[in-house]
């Protein structure tokens, strides 16, 4: 299991302030053969949490290297998802009023899961959102749980 607990947030920056990149919360390879996910922020503002992470291909290959990614956030098998382990609770993406996911994408995944289904090319990477209920705000730490991937344990929250 991965921890983000100590892990902090760093900005580079070009001498007016303005963020070069930063560095993700916390990585972690899949079960998918060259493929790692960056968790880049849990942020909350107000009743919403928006959770950013990246999907890096570490193929080389291009002709062999392309690879289907998939994160089912809705439905009886999805597996994106928070959970507050001090109090057991835990957070699906929000919808909007036509049942359609808050997120980056909002497809049919088959066996009733709706998320993202997207090839990232050999060396690529692809940036992903998806908006979640706040948890209150003494909680200052979520664990995240993506697909094919062991969880990111202790993200920290930080307010926007």
């Amino acid at each position: 299991m991965r921890t983000a607990a100590g892990l902090c947030l760093v900005t580079l920056t070009l001498g007016l302030g303005v963020p070069l990149f930063a560095l993700p919360i916390g990585s972690a390879e899949t079960n998918m053969p060259g493929i790692s996910i960056d968790l880049v922020s849990l942020e909350r503002k107000g009743a919403v949490l928006t959770v950013k992470w990246a999907v890096r291909n570490g193929n080389t290959d291009a002709a062999t290297g392309k690879t289907q990614v998939k994160f089912g956030y809705m439905g009886p098998k999805s597996r994106t998802y928070l959970v507050d382990e001090e109090s057991g609770t835990k957070y699906y993406v929000l919808t909007d009023k036509e049942g359609k996911s808050v997120a980056s994408q909002h497809e049919y995944l088959g066996a009733d899961v709706y998320g993202i289904s997207e090839h990232v090319e050999a060396g690529g990477t692809r940036r992903y959102w998806a908006k979640f209920p706040a948890p209150p705000p003494e909680v200052k730490v979520l664990t995240v749980f993506f697909d094919e991937t062991e969880p990111f344990e202790s993200a920290p929250i930080t307010e926007k």
